[in-house]
């Protein structure tokens, strides 16, 4: 009974979702920037359910692209979409959006040097961006070699970043969300800070966990959140 009820509650709200959309989109641009902040709050069951509509009404949208590209769980295929947005639509606000989450994915499978030229090609193209600006700061470390992932224990607490290397597990334009995965890891007994970046009015709070001294430690922890987590990371350097 109360599945059913549950299941009742969830076709409701989709339901009222979808027509508050349909009402406000139907002269004007789709709200992307809403959506996104749903899937951050654990609610991308109730976007996919616009997903449809919205590739229908605004067919080869940049923004619609992205959207569908955050929700496709294919690896593959989300890149696909990303590059698709960079290569047709490079003038769109979603442009450097979808460069980040290609440099995000060629490191999470391992291949630093294509992740690498993504990163340059959105300083080169899009040097004003929030992400440009944040890995000016944060820059992604390429490894002198690959190791089979180990598991590690991390360091003490994190007081502050002066040297070493760090493991990056989110990036978030709400800081509720990323206050809540560093609330995640804490509760864990993983150290953890946010480091945020504005830039033309827009943020980026990024979630940081543990602090190593070399790049292999900070590499194996990354097989530790993949494990213990389900997510993937990169390593930064400080």
């Amino acid at each position: 009974m109360e599945d059913r009820m549950r299941i009742k509650i969830l076709t409701a709200l989709i339901v009222f979702l979808s027509a508050a959309a349909a009402q406000n989109e139907r002269s004007g641009e789709p709200d992307i920037q809403r959506r996104l902040e749903m899937i951050e709050r654990n609610q991308a069951e109730a976007v996919k359910a616009e997903l449809p509509t919205l590739m229908t009404n605004y067919q080869n949208h940049p923004g619609v692209l992205y959207l569908q590209a955050v929700l496709t769980t294919n690896g593959i295929e989300a890149a696909k979409l990303y590059q698709s947005i960079v290569d047709n639509f490079p003038r769109s606000e979603w442009a450097d959006d979808a460069l980040y989450k290609l440099y995000q994915y060629y490191y999470s499978i391992g291949l630093y040097k294509t992740g690498d030229q993504k990163l340059q090609q959105l300083k080169q193209e899009y040097p004003f961006s929030t992400y440009a600006v944040a890995e000016q700061v944060s820059e992604p470390v390429s490894p002198p070699r690959e190791e089979a992932p180990a598991d590690i224990k991390p360091t003490g607490t994190i007081e502050k970043f002066p040297t070493g290397f760090t493991v990056q597990v989110g990036a978030f334009s709400t800081l509720q969300n990323a206050e809540e995965l560093k609330a995640k890891f804490e509760k864990e007994n993983y150290s953890s800070n946010i480091f945020t970046i504005v830039n033309n009015g827009r943020k980026l709070h990024k979630v940081w966990v543990g602090e190593f001294q070399t790049y292999e430690d900070a590499k194996r922890f990354t097989a530790e959140i993949r494990r213990k987590f389900s997510l993937e990371s990169i390593v930064v350097s400080r």
